[in-house]
C-alpha cells in the first residue's frame, strides 16, 4: 500500500497553487501523444481529471492517493509508449513545484529537509505508479491472449464443421 510522506508545506504548495500546477503538469502529459491532443479529448479530459485527483489527494489518506494514481495509470497502460515515459509525470511534476515555489512566499518556509522528504515521497508515488502501471498492462495482455485463444478455438470448430 502507497505510504507517501507529504510535509505540510508542500502541500500547501500544492494546494495554493493548483490551477498553475495542474495546468503545467496536463500540458506535459499531453505532450506525450502524438500530435497536438485537444483538451477538449476524453482522454485530455480524464487526464486533466485524474492528475487533479492526485493534487487534491496529496495529505490525505493512501488509499485516497492510489485510487487516484490509479485513475491516471489505468489511462497511461493503455497508451502505446514505454512505460518510462509514462511515469516521467512523476518526475515532472517535482521539476514544476520547483519551479513555482522561488516565485512565492515558500521557497523561505521549505527548507532542504523538506524539500528531500517531498522528493523521498516523490520516489515513493513513482514506484507505485509503476507497480500499478505494470498490473494493468499485464491485464491487457491477458485479456489479449484469452481473445487470440477464443479466435483460435473459433476458427478450428468452423473448420471441422
Amino acid at each position: 500500500m502507497l505510504n507517501l510522506v507529504m510535509n505540510k508545506e508542500a502541500v500547501k504548495l500544492i494546494r495554493d497553487n493548483r490551477r498553475e500546477v495542474l495546468e503545467r503538469w496536463h500540458s506535459h502529459v499531453l505532450s506525450f501523444f502524438p500530435g497536438k491532443m485537444q483538451s477538449a479529448t476524453p482522454i485530455a479530459q480524464a487526464l486533466d481529471d485524474g492528475l487533479g485527483n492526485i493534487l487534491d489527494s496529496f495529505g490525505t489518506t493512501p488509499e485516497t492517493l492510489g485510487n487516484a494514481l490509479a485513475g491516471v495509470v489505468r489511462i497511461l497502460a493503455v497508451q502505446n509508449f514505454p512505460p518510462s515515459r509514462a511515469m516521467s509525470l512523476f518526475f515532472e511534476l517535482k521539476s514544476i513545484l520547483q519551479k513555482i515555489a522561488p516565485g512565492t512566499s515558500y521557497k523561505r518556509q521549505i527548507k532542504q529537509k523538506d524539500w528531500d522528504e517531498f522528493q523521498t515521497g516523490m520516489e515513493h508515488l513513482t514506484l507505485e505508479a509503476f507497480d500499478s502501471y505494470m498490473a494493468h498492462r499485464e491485464k491487457i495482455y491477458q485479456l489479449k491472449v484469452e481473445e487470440s485463444k477464443r479466435q483460435t478455438f473459433m476458427m478450428q470448430r468452423g473448420a471441422k464443421a
